[in-house]
């Protein structure tokens, strides 16, 4: 795996004109290397072991199997042979050339670490675009309140206030959560503005269960925070968006999944529209889906997926749709051709091309060389500005299965446009996003401080009744408060910064609670020193209890005729209550049997 930069390298790449050195490029071009691949799970180069062969098992006389008789001649011992290699698959070139050629690979080697993923000399630095996250705030996620946009239920808990409440309080209850979200967004948006961060993806789960097929509802409750937030993204010049799940699957086979996606896509075009832009501003708020599944035919999934477009979509769906290569079954050449027939632009995600490439070699220089201007103009002829998708896998990642899993953050650009509407889609959200403004140097990343580890400066103290007695009894004078509009915006010093890694600090410090302190005779026993002294137990008296049939004596004193009671399990065999004989019991006399 090629190395991760350090911060002074970082810094270093972004003060070049065009972003990369020639010597980062001859860096570049030498980690691409192969090695021999052994059976091992780190591909550790190893030699050819020989594998002996098996003995055969013949069977004795008496039918037992034993084993064959070692060869005493070499030359009647089979010749040995050696293990085979699994042979690396080899991908067709493109007729594009590169700068960046790989190694020959012999039929018995596979790379032990993946080739650049941004393999162009090209960085959009100074970048003049627009950066973004998606749907999570982490430093305002962990502010006190928290302010996110994706509180939700389970189905229960709607059932569960219905019953308690009567019928539509569930209803009313995921209602006032989709409020609450949806007066968030506006935060977000300010936050966002202050840290010149400019784009930003709305939750799918801003408002729960609705577009589900009997819970679901429309969004006039939600009509004044959404129009709200609309005239903060338009006022700061911020871009909005959105991505319905996987699960909405327009070239499904199955008619229940195809009418669960449109009913989706009308619920994310529904919310979109109550944002209520304007002009560009609503041309660009546009609404990402990918294929979806294979279903063991392309071409078939593909016809349906058109048939659905044209027939079954409303035009307000069409006008905001766009289409995203994955990580798993769909490349930008097969994605293409559709885009362009139906008049759908094309999200190109750099990463996901660097796991399923096509026919193209893996790197963002065939893609962009082959297919950047196609791209481009999906957007362009709808007139919405275009937008692309980022990422990094996890360092070390070797397989298309570890490759899917995002890094934390990123450390590059690709080679875009320097005014393109670039989402930033890591596991550190919005600090991901200022790693690269620090790296880079881009504009706004001086204003971007550290924050103060487990302290947050930048909310009020949180009264408990305890605290408010203790202030009351030493007349203290109240805590100057911060104002709502301010609460959790970083201070006058803007400290939102976490390093990678430590997202505790934003929350308060662990308290450890102090061990009690042991007495001295508790101490002295533990050294040896002193011997525990016996426990005290009171002696009870034993309660005999004398039961006949019409007398029950309970210590000689009697009590009224009870019947004794049935004995049930190990416990009643071992009661205290014991029936007895009566003291002068009847002689028996045997009856003689009469012929």
């Amino acid at each position: 795996m090629p190395r991760r930069r350090g911060v002074g390298e970082k810094a270093s790449l972004a003060t070049s004109t065009n972003g990369v050195t020639a010597e980062s490029v001859t860096t570049l071009r030498r980690s691409i290397r192969t090695v021999s691949v052994a059976q091992t799970t780190n591909y550790a180069e190893q030699e050819d072991e020989p594998v002996k062969p098996k003995r055969k098992v013949k069977k004795s006389p008496d039918g037992r199997k034993r084993p064959r008789e070692d060869v005493e001649n070499a030359e009647e011992a089979p010749a040995l042979t050696k293990a085979k290699k699994p042979a690396g698959k080899k991908r067709k070139p493109s007729e594009e050339a590169s700068d960046f050629e790989p190694l020959e690979l012999e039929a018995d080697e596979i790379p032990t670490e993946r080739p650049p993923a941004v393999n162009d000399d090209y960085r959009p630095v100074p970048f003049k675009g627009r950066l973004g996250f998606a749907c999570l705030n982490t430093y305002l996620r962990n502010c006190n309140p928290p302010v996110f946009c994706s509180r939700t239920c389970r189905l229960d808990t709607i059932l569960k206030h219905d019953a308690e409440s009567g019928a539509g309080a569930g209803m009313a209850y995921l209602k006032s959560l989709g409020v609450t979200n949806a007066t968030d967004l506006s935060t977000l948006i300010r936050w966002n503005h202050k840290y010149n961060i400019k784009f930003l993806r709305i939750s799918s789960e801003m408002f729960p269960f609705a577009s589900h097929a009997v819970h679901g509802y429309t969004l006039e409750h939600a009509a004044e925070p959404l129009k709200r937030a609309g005239q903060l993204a338009m006022q700061y010049g911020h871009r909005l968006t959105m991505h319905p799940g996987q699960f909405t699957q327009l070239g499904s086979p199955r008619s229940e999944v195809v009418e669960n996606a449109i009913r989706d896509l009308q619920h994310h075009c529904e919310l979109l529209d109550r944002l209520q832009l304007q002009g560009q501003y609503d041309r660009d708020a546009v609404m990402i889906i990918h294929m979806g599944g294979v279903f063991g035919d392309k071409k078939a999934t593909i016809a349906r997926f058109e048939e659905v477009y044209t027939t079954r979509l409303s035009d307000g769906i069409k006008r905001r749709l766009v289409l995203e290569n994955d990580d798993v079954s769909w490349s930008v050449e097969e994605l293409l051709p559709t885009c362009q027939k139906l008049s759908i632009p094309l999200v190109l995600d750099w990463h996901h091309n660097n796991i399923i490439p096509g026919t193209l070699r893996e790197g963002t220089y065939d893609v962009k060389k082959v297919y950047g201007e196609a791209i481009r103009k999906t957007w362009t002829d709808k007139g919405i500005t275009q937008k692309q998708h980022y990422s990094e896998p996890k360092p070390g990642s070797i397989t298309g299965m570890q490759r899917r899993r995002h890094s934390a953050r990123v450390v590059d650009l690709p080679p875009c446009d320097d005014t393109m509407d670039l989402m930033i889609e890591a596991k550190d959200k919005e600090q991901a996003v200022f790693e690269l403004m620090r790296s880079f140097k881009l504009d706004g990343w001086e204003n971007i401080g550290d924050v103060v580890p487990h302290e947050r400066r930048d909310e009020n103290p949180v009264e408990t009744k305890t605290r408010k007695k203790k202030k009351e009894e030493e007349n203290e004078e109240p805590v100057a408060l911060i104002p709502a509009e301010e609460v959790g915006m970083g201070g006058s010093e803007n400290r939102v910064y976490w390093p990678e890694g430590l997202e505790e600090y934003l929350r308060p410090k662990k308290k450890v609670r102090a061990k009690k302190e042991q007495p001295e005779e508790e101490d002295a026993i533990e050294n040896g020193a002193a011997t525990p002294k016996p426990s005290k137990k009171r002696s009870k008296k034993a309660s005999v209890t004398v039961v006949t049939e019409d007398i029950v004596t309970v210590n000689g004193d009697a009590t009224e005729s009870i019947s004794p009671p049935p004995k049930r399990g190990r416990k009643a065999a071992n009661s205290t209550v014991k029936p007895v004989k009566d003291a002068s019991p009847a002689k028996r006399t045997r009856k003689k049997k009469t012929d």
